[in-house]
C-alpha cells in the first residue's frame, strides 16, 4: 500500500466520521440536514466498500428522495420528532446514545466508560463541548474524535512522522474496538427495531458499517506501517 493510497483512506474517513459526529450533535439542524439532501450526499460513501456502505446508502437515498428540496417544513418535522422520541424520550429512551447505559443494568450515565473516554480526549488536549452536561461517552463525541484521530494520522503521515504515527493509529484502532464497537451494534439493533424513518435506520447502519470498516483499515495501515519500518 503506497503513502497516496494510505493518506486517501486517512482522509476519507476523517470525512466520513465527521458527517457522522456532526449528524447527531446536539438538536436536528435544519440547515445541516437540508445541505445533505440538496448536495445528494449520500448517493456515493467514500471509505466504504460497495457492499458495506449499500445497505446504508439505499435507506439514506430513499429518504434523500422523498425529501423536497431544502428540506420542507413537514420533512424536518419528521426527524425532530424521532429524534425525541428514540434519542430523548419521555419516561425511558428507547435508543440511548451514550456508551455508559449499555453496560449496567440502571441505564446510568457518567459511569466508567465516560471517564476512560474523556482521558483519551484529554490524551489528544480535547474536551467535550457541554462538558458537565452531557456524557463524554455520547456516540457524536465518540465518533468526532475518531474524525479527529483519522485528521492527526494523516498529517503525520504527510509529515513522514512516523513514531507520531504509528502510535496515534494504535490508539484510533484501539479506540474504535474498546468503545464504540463494544456497544452501537446494540445500539443499532434498537434503532432499526423501532425507528420509523429511512433516515434514522440508514443512518445507524452507516455508523456500525463505518466502524466495522474503520477496523479492517486500520489493520491493513498498520501492518503496512510495520512493513515499512521493517523494511
Amino acid at each position: 500500500m503506497n503513502q497516496q493510497v494510505r493518506l486517501s483512506l486517512l482522509e476519507e474517513g476523517a470525512l466520513l466520521f465527521t458527517l457522522l459526529g456532526r449528524t447527531l450533535h446536539g438538536l436536528p439542524d435544519r440547515a445541516f440536514l437540508s445541505e445533505l439532501v440538496r448536495q445528494r450526499v449520500f448517493e456515493e460513501i467514500p471509505f466504504l466498500s460497495p457492499d458495506s456502505a449499500e445497505p446504508a446508502r439505499k435507506l439514506l437515498m430513499q429518504w434523500t428522495e422523498c425529501c423536497e428540496e431544502h428540506l420542507s417544513d413537514g420533512d424536518f418535522e419528521n426527524i425532530k420528532a424521532e429524534y425525541t422520541r428514540l434519542f430523548v424520550g419521555f419516561r425511558r429512551v428507547i435508543a440511548p446514545l451514550w456508551e455508559s447505559v449499555y453496560f449496567n443494568r440502571d441505564r446510568m450515565v457518567f459511569q466508567q466508560q465516560t471517564f476512560q473516554v474523556r482521558a483519551m480526549y484529554t490524551k489528544y488536549g480535547l474536551e467535550v463541548d457541554a462538558k458537565g452536561h452531557e456524557p463524554d461517552d455520547h456516540l457524536s463525541y465518540e465518533l468526532l474524535f475518531i474524525a479527529r484521530l483519522f485528521d492527526i494520522c494523516a498529517e503525520h503521515l504527510r509529515k513522514g512522522e512516523d513514531a507520531l504515527f504509528n502510535e496515534n493509529l494504535s490508539d484510533l484502532r484501539s479506540f474504535i474496538l474498546c468503545h464504540p464497537l463494544t456497544w452501537v451494534p446494540k445500539w443499532n439493533k434498537l434503532v432499526q427495531k423501532e425507528a420509523s424513518t429511512d433516515f434514522y435506520r440508514g443512518y445507524a447502519l452507516l455508523v456500525e458499517s463505518s466502524l466495522n470498516q474503520s477496523e479492517i483499515i486500520l489493520e491493513r495501515l498498520s501492518g503496512a506501517a510495520l512493513y515499512s519500518k521493517g523494511a
